[in-house]
């Protein structure tokens, strides 16, 4: 008969084989993934299989996620198929990077997210060529650096080990406190991860003009290359001039002495000129306009192509009476003299015609020069720059007595001058007497 303390050793043991067996089918043989219960299937596409093989493990931020079910050719490259935790899939879009454990390590796939806010993988979702990479292959590694070896000269590289022995022998102090500072560098730089974080998340900003302008800046380095080419062929040019600059900084330094105390006078009076030319800009723009076409009517009436040809018509007008307001009458210092006086005199200040500006009989005088003075009013016209400055023009006289077209004087019409003050008044000829034959014969009488 079986004791009861048989039983319960039975019973425990019972239990420890059940939790044992179950340990061993979910936890280590891991039945629910070989089943591919709670899994979904992903394909991917590797342009050779970098050492990968069937079970390898598939991880994402480091974390494994399921497994290589099977390896095989594509016509593109290498299909890979694996099986995913439906709770712990990478969003869609995410590279498939082959990676080893170590040199000689096993490979694994890790999935590396490009949109983390991408959704998730879906069953059969396939990763595109593009988004896939394999490491290099170790013996290529192996390979390249016995040829790198391989390359360096032995005698060269034990000069150069001897070189870094004499150069590094005695600045063990100095290596060490750059070893602590570099760690004090390193401190700092944690410290300050989030700005540094920061300048590299901006730094593509900043890189993706430079590439969109790397035209540019090829043309820019192709022009300083020709530019230190040039510089290189006109060396000899180049070395003449430092040779002979200190004789030419003596002539030059000579030169400013002479002129050092001329200089500060000269720089005086050019912004005095500076500033009239600046004042009085429209009457001098008006001279440079006026006497070309002023060189040219001379050019007109005396023609260079025709020595001693002098061209110029004679046309008699009546003229307007002068005017006298404003003048020193005769017989007064400084007024009206003797034809036959020939000898200098000075004229008498603040004398010119005062009749009222806009006087019809004289419009020609200094009362209507523009004013072109700063701080004169726009459109003011004066003799003086005072009047200019200041008030304006004043008229002396009143004006003249003016008579209109159609108002007759003594029976005669106001245009013909000498009728109105009583004299034998003519008409003006026709246009077709005003050759030289009709102007010299004699009128016949009417």
């Amino acid at each position: 008969m079986i004791t009861r303390y048989v039983k319960v050793q039975i019973a425990v043991f019972t239990v420890l084989t059940l939790i044992a067996t179950l340990l061993i089918v979910f936890y280590y043989v891991r039945v629910p993934q070989v089943l591919e219960f709670g899994r979904i299937a992903v394909t991917a596409t590797v342009p050779v299989t970098g050492g990968l093989y069937p079970n390898a493990n598939v991880t994402y931020r480091g974390y494994t996620i399921g497994t290589v079910t099977d390896v095989d050719l594509d016509p593109k490259g290498v299909r890979i198929r694996m099986a995913l935790d439906e709770d712990h899939l990478p969003p869609s879009g995410s590279r498939a990077e082959v990676h080893s454990v170590s040199a000689i390590g096993e490979q694994y796939v890790d999935f590396v997210p490009q949109d983390p806010a991408a959704p998730p993988l879906a069953d059969g979702d396939h990763v595109p060529l593009a988004l896939t990479s394999v490491p290099v292959p170790t013996a290529d590694v192996l390979q390249n650096t016995d040829d790198l070896l391989t390359s360096v000269d032995q005698q060269n590289l034990t000069t150069v080990l001897d070189e870094f022995a004499d150069a590094f022998r005695g600045i063990g102090p100095d290596l060490g406190r750059l070893v602590d500072n570099t760690r004090l560098l390193v401190d700092e730089a944690d410290k300050n991860y989030g700005p540094t974080e920061q300048l590299i998340n901006d730094f593509e900003g900043f890189a993706d003009p430079q590439l969109a302008t790397s035209d540019s800046i090829r043309n820019w380095s192709r022009n300083l290359a020709s530019f230190t080419g040039q510089l290189r062929e006109s060396d000899p040019e180049l070395r003449s001039v430092l040779t002979d600059g200190t004789r030419a900084a003596q002539q030059a330094d000579g030169l400013l002495r002479d002129l050092s105390r001329n200089t500060p006078a000269l720089l005086g009076t050019t912004e005095v000129l500076t500033r009239l030319a600046e004042a009085y800009n429209a009457p001098l723009e008006q001279i440079l306009v006026v006497y070309p076409m002023f060189t040219a009517g001379s050019l007109i009436v005396a023609p260079e192509s025709e020595p001693g040809i002098f061209r110029f018509n004679f046309e008699t007008n009546v003229n307007q009476p002068n005017c006298v307001e404003g003048w020193i009458p005769a017989g007064q210092p400084g007024g009206p003299r003797n034809a036959m006086e020939t000898g200098d005199m000075p004229l008498p200040a603040n004398s010119y015609c005062k009749l009222p500006q806009d006087d019809p009989t004289l419009a020609r005088s200094a009362r209507n020069l523009p004013c072109f003075e700063p701080g004169s009013p726009p459109g003011r016209r004066a003799a003086t720059i005072f009047e200019c400055r200041g008030s304006g023009f004043s008229p002396t006289a009143a004006g003249r007595l003016t008579l209109r077209p159609e108002t007759g004087l003594n029976d005669e019409p106001a245009f013909e001058p000498l009728g109105a003050i009583g004299a034998v008044s003519t008409p003006a000829p026709p246009s077709e007497s005003m050759t030289l034959d009709g102007l010299m014969s004699v009128p016949q009488p009417s």
